[in-house]
C-alpha cells in the first residue's frame, strides 16, 4: 500500500521548523504537547495532562520544560501586570533544568565543568544556581565555565564565590568569553605583582588587604609605573615598611609626572618635585633653622 498526503480543506496550524528539528530527541509526548499547546495555546500542566491523559503532571511539566529549552516557549511572571515590560526569566527548576539539558548543551557543559571543577558532584539547589547564572543572569555559558574554573582554583568552591566573581567580572566590563580569557590573563598578572609587593613588605601575599590589592593594581595599571618604580619607592621610603606609606609617594610622583628612576634621581626631583624623597647628603648642609631664632620677628599676632 502506497500513502500520499491528501489535499487539506480544513483549518490548518503552523507547525514550527524547531519543533520538527527536535523530533529525533522529543519524546512521544512532548511532540504531543507541543501541538497541543500550538492548536490551543494552553499552557497550563493540568489541562494538558487531563486533555492529552499524560501519565502524570509531572509529565506536561517536564515536556513544557523541554520546549522553553529549545525556544520554543518562554517563561513568564504569573502575577505580571497586563502590558508590563517582560522582566528576566524566571529561575530554572531541577525538573526544568534536566529536561532542558537535552535540547541546550550548554546546560550540560555547565554542569560538567562545575562538578570537575569542585571536584564533586554538584547539588540539585548548586546546579539551579549555576544554571541560572546562564538562562537568568544572562552570562555567556564560557565566561560562566572560565570563573568557576578560576574560584576553584583559588580554593574556594562554593557557588556564592562563583556569583559574587562573576559580579566583579561585569563590573570591570567582563562579559564574553574573550573578555573573560583576558581577564583572567590580567588577575594572573595582578597576582604576581602582589606577590612581588608581598616580598618587598615582608609579608606574605595573603595578608594584604583589598584596598591594599586595589592600592597595587593603581600603581602599574593607572601610573603605569613598573617593579623597579616600585622597588624605588621602597627604597626611598627606608625602613619604613608601610604599602600605605608607599602608595604616597607613587602617589606624588605620579602627580609630578615622574615616569622614571632616572626622574625620581634627577636635578627636578632633587628641586623639590617630590616632598617624599629622601635626600642622602656626606655632610650636613650647614643651615642650622634655629640660628638667630630669639631675634625672629613673632609670627603670633599681641593683643591689643
Amino acid at each position: 500500500m502506497i500513502y500520499r498526503l491528501k489535499e487539506l480543506k480544513g483549518d490548518t496550524i503552523a507547525v514550527p521548523q524547531l519543533v520538527f528539528s527536535k523530533l529525533g530527541i522529543a519524546e512521544e509526548y512532548n511532540v504531543r504537547v507541543a501541538l497541543y499547546v500550538l492548536a490551543t495555546g494552553v499552557t497550563d500542566p493540568d489541562k494538558i495532562c487531563a486533555d492529552l491523559k499524560l501519565r502524570s503532571r509531572i509529565s506536561a511539566e517536564s515536556a513544557l520544560a523541554f520546549w522553553a529549552g529549545a525556544g520554543l516557549l518562554e517563561r513568564y511572571e504569573e502575577n505580571a501586570a497586563p502590558g508590563a515590560e517582560p522582566s528576566a526569566p524566571a529561575p530554572m527548576r531541577w525538573a526544568e533544568i534536566a529536561a532542558a539539558s537535552r535540547t541546550d548543551p550548554m546546560i550540560s557543559s555547565l554542569i560538567d565543568c562545575g562538578q570537575t571543577s569542585f571536584a564533586r558532584p554538584l547539588t540539585h539547589t548548586e546546579m539551579e544556581k549555576l544554571v541560572n547564572l546562564y538562562v537568568q543572569e544572562g552570562f555567556a555559558p564560557e565566561t560562566v565555565m572560565l570563573c568557576v574554573a578560576y574560584v576553584a582554583s583559588r580554593g574556594k568552591r562554593t557557588m556564592a564565590a562563583v556569583t559574587h566573581e562573576l559580579k566583579v567580572w561585569r563590573a570591570e566590563g567582563v562579559e564574553t568569553g574573550e573578555q573573560a580569557d583576558a581577564h583572567l590573563k590580567l588577575l594572573a598578572l595582578r597576582q604576581s605583582r602582589e606577590e612581588y609587593v608581598s616580598s618587598l613588605l615582608q609579608i606574605t601575599p595573603e595578608e594584604l588587604t583589598l584596598g591594599g590589592r586595589k592600592a597595587i593594581a593603581r600603581w602599574y595599571e593607572v601610573y603605569g609605573y613598573d617593579d623597579a618604580m616600585v622597588q624605588e619607592a621602597a627604597i626611598q621610603a627606608g625602613p619604613k615598611r608601610d604599602l600605605w606609606y608607599w602608595n604616597s609617594i607613587l602617589k606624588t610622583w605620579n602627580a609630578k609626572g615622574l615616569r622614571s628612576i632616572h626622574d625620581v634621581r634627577g636635578p627636578v626631583a632633587a628641586a623639590g618635585a617630590s616632598r617624599n624623597i629622601r635626600v642622602d647628603r656626606a655632610a650636613p648642609s650647614g643651615n642650622d633653622i634655629l640660628k638667630n631664632a630669639t631675634r625672629r620677628r613673632s609670627l603670633i599676632k599681641k593683643p591689643e
